[in-house]
C-alpha cells in the first residue's frame, strides 16, 4: 500500500487511553469504598478510598510488556505497541524506527497488500 495512507497511532492518544481506562477504575473503586462507608456509618477517608498504585502500575505494564491495555482484559489488547529501541548500529536504529505493523495476518491469502508499491524506495 501507499505510505502517504498508512494511519499512525501516536504517544499521546495511546497515553490518554489507558489513562482514561485506570482513571474510571480508579472512580468506580472510590465509589464502592464510598458507598461500603454511607452502608456501615464510617467517615470517609480520602486516602483510604484512592489507590495510588492504580495508575502507575498501569502505565508501567503497559509500557514494558507492549501489550497496549488492559491487563485483566487480555485478549482485546493490542500487542507490541512499545518496543525497547535497538541502538547497535545507526542503520539497525533507522530500520527499528522505521518498521510498520499491518494489521492483516499472515495466514491471510491476500496478495495486493504484500506487493511493494513505488512509494517504498
Amino acid at each position: 500500500d501507499h505510505f502517504g495512507k498508512k494511519r499512525l497511532d501516536l504517544a499521546g492518544p495511546l497515553m490518554a487511553s489507558i489513562f482514561r481506562t485506570k482513571f474510571q477504575q480508579l472512580v468506580k473503586d472510590m465509589r464502592g469504598y464510598l458507598h461500603r462507608c454511607v452502608e456501615n456509618n464510617k467517615e470517609f477517608n480520602l486516602t483510604l478510598a484512592v489507590k495510588n498504585n492504580i495508575m502507575t502500575a498501569g502505565l508501567r505494564y503497559s509500557l514494558a510488556t507492549g501489550n497496549w491495555g488492559d491487563q485483566k482484559k487480555a485478549a482485546s489488547v493490542k500487542a507490541g505497541v512499545s518496543q525497547v529501541l535497538n541502538r547497535y548500529t545507526y542503520a539497525s536504529t533507522l530500520s527499528h524506527l522505521r518498521r510498520t505493523n499491518t494489521p492483516i495476518g499472515r495466514d491471510g491469502k491476500i496478495a495486493k497488500p504484500r506487493q511493494l508499491h513505488n512509494s517504498h524506495w
